[in-house]
């Protein structure tokens, strides 16, 4: 007759070559569910902005200040960014560079595009640097893959398509990258 102890080992055998069985299944399984949460956060390529639509139209761009606020009114998108002590001006071209293709090669809808920059204290106070204002009308005789940050951090000469103003503090700001 069997001992018990030789029913245990079969049945923990048995046990063990079924559930190695099935170890495929639930790799599979589990790459299944990465793939539908990772599907859920795509962000959409986004055409006309919207108010429900404006994270999906901001979420691919490589922004390197920090995204303060971001406003949609009437065909208007106004954007705030924050500077941080070790940004320089080539990442704020950068990043001008990149809304102006956004809002006018990307989105149909968008007629002026409202930037402003801010540093921020560390007492959490912003200071203004820079803010400009541009409209579509203003880039349709420039091609704007050519809207570009130049390498040497200067303002670039598409700049002159934005009514924009320095403060006091901005200049400041500049000179700081200037004489570094």
């Amino acid at each position: 007759m069997f001992d018990r102890r030789w029913l245990l080992l079969l049945t923990v055998g048995f046990a063990a070559v079924v559930l190695l069985g099935q170890l495929a299944r639930w790799d599979h399984l589990a790459e299944e569910r990465k793939q539908i949460a990772a599907s859920v956060f795509k962000p959409q390529r986004v055409e006309k902005l919207a108010d429900d639509r404006i994270v999906d139209a901001f979420i691919a761009l490589p922004l390197e200040p920090r995204l303060s606020s971001v406003g949609w009114d009437h065909a208007i998108l106004s954007v705030d960014l924050s500077v941080g002590s070790g940004d320089t001006e080539r990442q704020l071209w950068s990043d001008v560079a990149d809304l102006v293709r956004l809002s006018f090669g990307q989105l149909s809808n968008v007629r002026q595009l409202l930037i402003r920059v801010f540093a921020e204290n560390g007492d959490g106070k912003k200071t203004l640097l820079f803010s400009a204002v541009t409209r579509a009308s203003d880039w349709q005789s420039l091609t704007l893959s050519d809207v570009q940050a130049p390498e040497d951090g200067s303002a670039p000469k598409w700049t002159a398509r934005l009514d924009s103003a320095w403060t006091a503090s901005g200049e400041r700001w500049r000179r700081n990258f200037a004489n570094s």
